[in-house]
Order: C-alpha cells, then structure tokens, then sequence
C-alpha cells in the first residue's frame, strides 16, 4: 500500500469518527432506545431553532416544550431542556418524561411497545411529578379558575384522578367558590362545593408544590453527544500514549481489544482478527478509564468492544501519523 493510500484510508477514518459522534436518528437499526425517536426529534427541533413547523402543527409534545426555549439560542435550549426515563408506576416498562425547570413538559408510556404521550404541560397547564407514579397539575383560565390536579399513572399507562380542587367564580353569590371532583373535570355542575376559601385554597396549591420530587435531570445537550467521549492522554509510565475513555452512560460488557490486520483488499478495506481480548466488564458514567495504546505501526490497533442504550459497538482507534490525532472508526 503506497503512501497515498494510507492517508486516503486515514482521511475516511476521521470522516467516520465524525459521523459516529452524531445523535442518533430515528429509524436506526438494532438496539434503538424505546424512546430514541421522540427524543431525536425533539432534539433536531431544538437545533434546527425554527420551532414545531417543519415536524407538523398537531405536535403537542414539541410545542410544549418549543414554548420555553423559543428566546433562546438552539444551544441554549439544549441545556435547558431535561429528560429522565424510569419506571413511573411499577409495570417493568420505562416512562419518559421531559421537563423544563422541573415542571413536566411530557410524559410518555409505553402501549403494546410503542410510546404514547399521556400528557403535555404548558406554563398554564403545569406538571410536576410528586414521586411513586404520581403527578400534580396545576392550572389557570379565566373567570377566576384554578386547578389543583393530583393524579397517578396506572398499570395500564392512564393517568387516573385521585383529586381534583378548583377555584371558580360564582355569577349569584358575586364571589369565588371552591369546588372538589375525582374526574379531573372543572365543572360546578358535576363537583362538591367546599368549606374553603379562596386563601386556603392557595395554601393548599403551596403545601402541594412543597411535595414536588426533583429528579435527577439530563440535559437534551447531553443527548445529541453520544454515549461515551474518547481522547489521547498523557503518556504513560514507559511513555506510550493512553486511551482516555469517559462514558456518558454505563457502558455494559466491554471489552478491551488488541487487533491485527488479517487482509487489506485492493480498495484498501482493512479486515481485522483479534489478537488479544481482555474483559473490563462495566464501565460507570463520569469516571475516567485510561488504556494503552497498541502501537506497532499500521499492523495493530487498539479496538473497545460494548453495549449501550443504542446496542453493540466495535470501536476501531489508531494514532494518526500525519498530526498525531486520534482517529477513530466503527465497525
């Protein structure tokens, strides 16, 4: 192989070394999240910085949270808007949830496998998750409403009420009445009229919010940068340079990998058999794990072999010789 032709091979390999540090799209193939396409769209919504038009004007989970971030640059937004997946009411299946300051933007479930939105929160028409599966909703309108919503979310991914508290104005007695239903619905006709005052009501609204769960938030900027960041670091104790490797997200069944070529095809296509396998198991997000390098010229590499939440990935890293980078590809 002539020198051309390995600086044609490193150039491919820096272009798939970007390509592999984009967000997931929708649609990929293989061990794609439950969640993946909801959150790619919302992503590319926020990048693109032109709001819910280019995705459709019935799209309620991205106007919802379009209505937050819309002052904002696209990186702005990114770091602004959360999301945690968990198991919300017990079932063994995650939910999603999106949020903006801790107030819910959406909630998602899963319905035969496939994500429903159960759920959209607005600044009007808020969220907030009290824990256990549990949800507060606090709303606003005219003529004097305001709701305070407790509810939870079923084996069956309904949102059930538990209880619902609005304020209203009543034409006869010319004042604000308090009212109290277990269907959600903010109708005098079909509540109870309560011993409360428009005050305590309010009081109530405050010890609720008191009960409010703050979970532990990623941001959407987080999301778009993929599961794990790689880099050179300082060499080692006999001087060799060191794979740094901080993941994201836990990194699952990883392996370690010295490979050496088997074949280069006339296209320069390199095949590459494993020398040498050492099991690391799992790797923690935020820690930082260095390995060495192999370094024998362009007969060896050094490849990473895990699972994450978007499936199983082979990593293939060399030092590229004409700066000194590190150039990474994916098999």
């Amino acid at each position: 192989m002539n020198g051309k032709d390995v600086w044609r091979q490193l150039a491919c390999l820096c272009l798939l070394a970007v390509l592999a540090g984009l967000p997931g799209r929708a649609g990929a193939s293989g061990g794609e999240g439950v969640y993946d396409r909801e959150l790619d769209t919302l992503y590319a919504m926020i990048q693109g910085g032109r709001g819910c038009a280019p995705f459709g004007d019935d799209r309620e989970d991205l106007l919802a949270v379009w209505e937050g971030i819309r002052e904002l640059s696209p990186d702005q937004g990114l770091e602004q808007v959360k999301f945690q997946v968990l198991d919300c009411n017990g079932d063994g299946e995650p939910e999603l949830m999106t949020s903006q300051d801790n107030r819910l933007t959406n909630l998602f479930t899963l319905r035969e496998g496939r994500p429903h939105r159960v759920f959209s929160g607005w600044y009007r028409d808020a969220w907030y998750y009290l824990g256990n599966g549990r949800f507060l909703n606090q709303g606003a309108g005219g003529a004097g409403l305001s709701i305070l919503g407790e509810y939870h979310l079923d084996g069956d991914g309904n949102l059930v009420c538990e209880s619902c508290t609005f304020t209203n104005w009543d034409p006869v007695e010319e004042k604000e009445e308090v009212y109290w239903n277990n269907h959600g619905v903010p109708d005098r006709a079909l509540s109870k009229k309560q011993a409360m005052t428009p005050g305590q009501f309010f009081e109530l609204q405050k010890e609720r919010m008191g009960k409010v769960e703050t979970l532990s938030w990623q941001s959407l900027a987080w999301w778009g940068k993929g599961s794990v960041e790689f880099s050179l670091t300082q060499p080692g104790e006999l001087g060799e340079p060191l794979l740094a490797v901080i993941p994201r997200e836990t990194l699952e069944d990883v392996h370690l990998l010295t490979l050496q070529v088997a074949e280069v095809s006339d296209s320069g296509q390199v095949t590459w058999q494993v020398e040498n396998d050492e099991t690391l198991g799992n790797l923690e997000p935020g820690t930082r794990y260095n390995y060495p390098m192999a370094l024998e010229g362009t007969a060896r590499a050094t490849g990473l072999s895990y699972c994450d939440r978007k499936g199983y990935h082979r990593k293939i890293f060399q030092i590229s010789g004409e700066d000194g980078s590190l150039v990474v590809r994916e098999e």
